[in-house]
């Protein structure tokens, strides 16, 4: 990227690069939106959380307008392939002038936020699973034995493509534990999707998830061996749930995973 430096801005400045060709983009979407960060005194790149990577999940919402609300509305002028850059005062000094950063931000795909189509029953053994109104998934008290061996199946089966081994997959997902019934994370609460590399999660996601198609709802119930493992193993104060788990998984989209660079 090349511009005119030094760049010292007295206000929040946006200008858009490219116009987006894409779908439009409203209050509440999912997006991925990439970026990438250059000091503002001579143009070079600023190494940063993000930047220059696949891009972050952001939900165009209440809380990421009062975060950047400049950059809210703009996105919300925008279509898919949009790319802007922003500059903003909040930056003056990083560089060790009194100039300010340069963002490139490009709007690379909106995420669908729902799942639509006809539900098939749960899978015997498994407990209920209803929807709220707004359409996510709530899980009733198990009931009987856990199953001892990985259960995956659709609840809704979507006519996207199927997932790949090492694919990075964006979802909506609910997870709970067996023994107590108690949900650990719901991103449906966090009101916008999680991003996970297949390679980099438990082993039950991992197989559970391979082959089944993007606009599909699954049911996962992951034997310990699958998943985080016993108390025992993760010990005390882990970040991870003990035992068996159960989770519902709305694939979103997936994406290929770059490859890591090489030093």
């Amino acid at each position: 990227m090349k511009f005119q430096t030094p760049v010292a801005v007295e206000e929040v400045s946006i200008r858009q690069l490219r116009a987006g060709t894409g779908a439009e983009l409203d209050a509440g979407d999912a997006i991925v939106l990439k970026m990438d960060l250059f000091k503002g005194s001579d143009g070079t790149p600023i190494e940063a959380p993000f930047a220059g990577g696949p891009g972050q999940v952001i939900a165009l919402d209440d809380q990421f307008k009062a975060q950047v609300p400049e950059l809210h509305e703009a996105l919300l002028q925008a279509q898919e392939g949009t790319m802007l850059a922003y500059s903003s005062p909040q930056t003056a000094g990083a560089a060790g002038d009194e100039s300010t950063a340069v963002e490139i931000y490009e709007v690379a795909q909106k995420i669908p936020t729902t799942i639509e189509g006809k539900t098939s029953p749960v899978p015997d053994g498994l407990p209920p699973i209803t929807e709220d109104e707004t359409g996510a998934p709530v899980v009733g008290p198990p009931q009987g034995q856990v199953p001892d061996e990985l259960v995956a199946e659709y609840l809704i089966q979507g006519g996207g493509e199927p997932v790949q081994a090492g694919d990075t997959v964006i979802v909506h997902h609910l997870g709970m534990r067996w023994a107590d019934a108690q949900v650990f994370d719901s991103s449906y609460q966090r009101g916008a999707p999680a991003r996970f590399v297949l390679d980099n999660v438990i082993k039950g996601w991992q197989k559970g998830l391979i082959g089944k198609r993007t606009g599909s709802r699954v049911v996962l119930s992951v034997p310990v061996d699958q998943a985080y493992g016993t108390e025992a193993e993760l010990g005390d104060n882990a970040p991870f749930p003990a035992g068996d788990l159960l989770f519902v998984i709305d694939i979103l989209t997936t994406q290929p995973t770059p490859p890591v660079p090489t030093p």
